[in-house]
């Protein structure tokens, strides 16, 4: 089956955009919608004013779904209705009956095409996800459940990564990750080919293997909505929910729900048609693993042109990302440590992070 979207749930962990960009109130902040857990997250931590963009329609449709389900259901009803956790096909369907009323007519449309994504939750029909369901069921067999969740009940960090290293680190485990990331079958299933044009025939298997190990020990598992997901396939406690879908949060989402906007255009192409000191934040993604070189230096440029004094901005990367250009080395500059910290502390932390300041 074709997958809708590339992505069912937004792989950058908010928590480390709202550090690195140093969130505060009526702060203006453009971003990426991807599959809307950044922008939501962010809108439930403070009162601000955002902007997300994406060129692709059908993760606008289901960003803007996870939004209206924040705005019109119980949050626990919108875990269940986006995917995050399970619940009766009959019973979803009538949730999202529900919620239709909220819809705009193309959304209605859409999601009456793709009835079928109602079975599992929207999520669960990623191209992203659905590969890499395939390896994690594996993985889960190697692991064992039973393990898996004996590290969830671990509050200890140092403790968590001997348990790690005694029952979990294993020649099998990484086999695993050499087989799925393999470039001739990842390109094809995983990613899409837009978003490997740096790739190359890299193998980052041995990347994404180095940074298992704080993706399983750093952050608490119980409250990792990620490592949840990546192992069982749904949210297993409340706590772990997004930010917002917390209590707290959905109540700030709703409080916010006229400052937050989704639009479709591409980040650069959008941002040239601000006025200048519009934005004071810029949340990039990875768009330098999606971009040409110039495309990206282009962004470069337009960020330097049109960011509000002492703006903050973060660029995750995973395969490339341009040096800051000679001309702007005085506008724009980088924090490496900053960076180094946030992704030690990121709760999906298969990026490397820069933290930029424009100045």
């Amino acid at each position: 089956m074709k997958s809708l979207y590339n992505f069912g749930v937004s792989q950058d962990d908010a928590m480390s955009e709202y550090r690195a960009l140093d969130i505060q109130t009526d702060d203006h902040l453009l971003c990426i919608a991807s599959a809307g857990e950044v922008p939501l997250n962010l809108a439930a931590l403070k009162d601000i004013d955002i902007d997300a963009v994406d060129i692709s329609p059908t993760q606008l449709y289901l960003s803007r779904l996870k939004w209206r389900a924040a705005l019109h259901l119980e949050p626990i009803e919108a875990a269940q209705l986006i995917g995050y956790m399970p619940i009766s096909t009959e019973k979803r369907r009538h949730l999202y009956r529900h919620l239709e009323v909220h819809l705009d007519d193309q959304e209605r449309a859409f999601w009456r095409e793709n009835a079928h994504v109602f079975q599992l939750g929207p999520i669960h029909y990623a191209r992203f996800e659905q590969y890499i369901k395939k390896f994690s069921g594996i993985g889960l067999m190697i692991l064992g459940k039973k393990k898996l969740l004996r590290l969830v009940e671990i509050d200890d960090v140092s403790t968590r990564q001997e348990y790690f290293d005694r029952f979990l680190a294993s020649r099998l485990l990484k086999k695993i990750f050499t087989l799925a990331f393999h470039p001739k079958i990842y390109r094809k299933r995983g990613m899409a080919e837009e978003g490997l044009v740096h790739s190359g025939e890299r193998n980052i298997a041995d990347f994404f293997f180095s940074r298992f190990r704080d993706f399983c020990t750093m952050n608490p598992p119980r409250k990792n909505p990620h490592f949840q997901l990546s192992f069982f396939n749904r949210v297993l406690f409340p706590e772990a929910l997004p930010e917002f879908l917390s209590s707290d949060g959905v109540l700030q989402v709703r409080k916010n729900a006229d400052r937050l906007h989704f639009h479709r255009a591409a980040y650069t192409d959008f941002l040239q048609e601000k006025s200048v000191g519009r934005y004071n934040k810029f949340a990039l993604s990875n768009l330098s693993d999606w971009m040409t070189t110039v495309e990206f230096i282009a962004l470069y440029n337009t960020i330097a042109e049109k960011a509000a004094p002492a703006s903050k901005a973060l660029v995750r990367y995973i395969h490339y990302a341009p040096p800051i250009p000679e001309n702007l080395a005085q506008k724009i500059q980088i924090n490496r440590a900053a960076g180094e910290q946030l992704a030690s502390l990121d709760r999906y932390p298969f990026y490397i992070l820069i933290a930029l300041t424009i100045v």
